[in-house]
């Protein structure tokens, strides 16, 4: 499908900010019209189309324009300059909240939900059996909705949102409050509903953006910084988020340390990012079988990363992921989730990082993807150092065929005989 369903040019939206509320008034009442605010851009020029059947993710730090754009497209809030012409009926999730009369119970906000969007009493009664199914919040659904938990309200307002049948469906961040069980419930909701309709989802998680969108939009600043595959644009914004700066800093050379450990040295192409000051200069990946990128399920593996630094790092975190063929994380660690805490880094000094895997896991066949990244830093804070997707491609061996991803060789079963 091509039908486009959604056209954003040159969007602008605009805030007037006061440093007192009196001086809204005074700003009215100024003979002369003196200007008493400040503007905060929250949206400059963006533009983009949006065909039917496909879903954008939308991404970027807090305050970067991702809430108004959806507010604007939903018809919550005008836009300051530019156009947004949408064809289709819209159904969004936003902040928690929004569309619902906290003093009416979950039954009447699903009939008052339903009047908002255009639906009759009668059309909202017949779907009443599927939204109650679907967001399973048993005999709370009497309730005021003022009693009800964030998880509770996010299962309700995603119900209603997905049953009404839109056209074009808008997600911000708010299924982020529900529990696992339901969200695993939404994503697999949102991608059958993606498969012909049309999807924008707001997320922080890179990972849900890439799983279930075929294009992401990165806002910062209000602007436009990145439109392409969620893949390619959230390793851009992770890139960003973690670097000190974007540059890339040309690297050591650790030529002759690399030969002599039989170390396979880092590609050049490789997707790269960070301020160099600990550099991962080459990457190895030993079985029983020898020195080969070749993962045997059942079987000891490690994963060596020859690490030198040109600066001195205080709290140095060293870890890895392995991503399937979609860019899904399968597997991922570092030394800090893994409480080895690393010495500190002194300035040239070279260090071999070991990761030793006792029993691989049961993937299955195929090729997958490791990237690994040393950083510093802690739990709340880390700057990245050297972070490489996709190093080196690891062919995995299943000892049998798993039922999913993967599966646990040692998980047994027994039959006993009941009479």
């Amino acid at each position: 499908m091509t039908d486009t369903v959604i056209t954003v040019e040159n969007l602008s939206k605009v805030y007037r900010l006061y440093a007192d509320p009196v001086d809204r008034l005074k700003e009215a009442l100024h003979p002369r019209r003196k200007k008493y605010h400040r503007e905060f851009h929250a949206l400059q020029d963006v533009s983009f189309s949006l065909c039917r059947g496909e879903a954008l993710g939308v991404i970027g730090k807090n305050g970067s324009g991702k809430s108004t754009l959806l507010k604007i497209i939903s018809g919550v809030l005008t836009a300051s300059g530019g156009s947004c012409v949408v064809d289709g009926r819209v159904s969004a999730l936003l902040e928690l909240g929004a569309g619902f009369n906290l003093e009416m119970s979950g039954l009447e906000n699903i009939y008052f939900s339903g009047a908002l969007l255009g639906f009759s009493r009668a059309e909202m009664a017949a779907r009443v059996d599927a939204v109650l199914e679907f967001a399973d919040i048993g005999e709370f659904i009497h309730q005021p909705v003022k009693t009800y938990s964030s998880g509770m309200f996010v299962r309700l307002a995603f119900s209603v949102a997905i049953i009404v049948d839109p056209e074009i469906l808008i997600i911000d961040e708010a299924l982020s409050v529900g529990d696992v069980k339901f969200q695993q419930k939404c994503m697999a909701r949102i991608k059958q509903f993606a498969a012909t309709r049309t999807v924008i989802f707001v997320s922080h998680d890179t990972h849900a953006i890439v799983e279930l969108c075929d294009r992401a939009l990165w806002l910062d600043g209000g602007r436009v910084r990145m439109d392409g595959t969620p893949r390619f644009v959230s390793e851009k914004y992770l890139e960003y988020m973690y670097s000190a700066d974007d540059t890339v800093k040309s690297p050591v050379d650790g030529g002759s340390a690399v030969q002599a450990a039989q170390f396979d040295p880092v590609d050049d192409s490789c997707r790269q990012f960070g301020d160099r000051r600990v550099e991962i200069c080459g990457v190895q990946m030993r079985n029983a079988h020898g020195c080969q990128p070749i993962a045997y399920s059942g079987e000891w593996l490690e994963l060596r990363l020859l690490l030198r630094a040109r600066s001195a790092v205080s709290r140095p975190v060293c870890g890895f992921v392995l991503k399937d063929r979609l860019g899904r994380e399968l597997l991922a660690d570092n030394t800090l989730l893994m409480g080895e805490d690393m010495a500190p880094f002194n300035a040239g000094e070279s260090r071999v990082v070991t990761f030793r895997f006792e029993q691989w896991l049961n993937l299955y066949p195929g090729e997958y993807c490791l990237g690994v990244a040393v950083a510093d830093g802690d739990f709340d804070q880390q700057r990245q150092c050297h972070w490489i997707h996709d190093i080196m491609v690891v062919k995995c061996v299943a000892a049998r065929l798993p039922g999913g991803l993967l599966s646990d060789l040692n998980t047994s079963v027994h039959y006993t005989k009941v009479d």
